[in-house]
């Protein structure tokens, strides 16, 4: 009728992980603007929005933001620009992030 009991394991912490953005949307805004959009990940605090200026180049961080959509200005007509976006959650002061969406592409004509 006793009760054994094993010792008490270590101690681990885990950080919630986040959906990776779906339906990435790139449309022509203007000339010289592209607007990017994707659907909302539930618990993200924000999103980061990277471009490249090819499939295969590496991509830099266009902006932060808390919106589902970002409007990238000042480009150059003739070009095809290449985004991919990821979310991220603040958690005790540091970001936790998602997987990069997939990569979506925009030309912009002459």
């Amino acid at each position: 009728g006793e009760k054994l009991v094993s010792p008490s394991s270590s101690i681990v912490s885990a950080k919630p992980a986040l959906k990776t953005p779906t339906s990435v949307k790139a449309a022509k805004a203007s000339s010289t603007s592209i607007k990017v959009s994707w659907a909302k990940v539930s618990g993200a605090s924000g999103y980061e929005l990277y471009r490249a200026t090819s499939k295969s180049g590496s991509f830099k961080k266009v902006t932060s933001t808390t919106s589902s959509s970002y409007t990238n200005k000042k480009l150059t007509k003739g070009k095809t620009y290449h985004y991919k976006v990821r979310a991220y959650r603040t958690v005790k002061g540091s970001k936790v992030y998602s997987s990069y969406s997939s990569v979506v592409s925009k030309g912009l004509s002459k």
